[in-house]
């Protein structure tokens, strides 16, 4: 049974992540307001799971990147997804108004 509260939807952005000292590039390819699925281009089953990750989303239609902190929930093959532990209320409006352009244009999954 899954539990989705919120308005997700299909994107292509770029990420940043940081755990610990290590940093590195993905693509943000499912988003809502209270998490984020993000495609490694590899498996990252070899790494280390941190408890906590830190992440920069570049939205296309942003200059200011938004940093949130997020929380592993699931790993399958290339692709993890990570829960919002900490994101400022204003980066949570600025991702649903992205929710909310990309709706528009017919990709929201529900």
């Amino acid at each position: 049974m899954e539990r989705r509260v919120a308005l997700r939807a299909r994107t292509d952005f770029r990420v940043i992540t940081r755990d610990g000292l290590l940093a590195g590039q993905c693509r943000g390819i499912e988003v809502s307001p209270m998490g984020i699925v993000l495609d490694r281009g590899r498996d990252p089953s070899g790494e280390h799971d941190h408890l906590f990750v830190q992440l920069e989303l570049v939205l296309p239609e942003r200059y200011r990147p938004i940093r949130a902190i997020g929380r592993p929930i699931w790993r399958l093959g290339s692709q993890q997804a990570f829960k919002f532990i900490r994101i400022t209320d204003v980066d949570r409006l600025t991702l649903a108004e992205h929710l909310d352009l990309v709706r528009m244009r017919g990709n929201a999954l529900c």
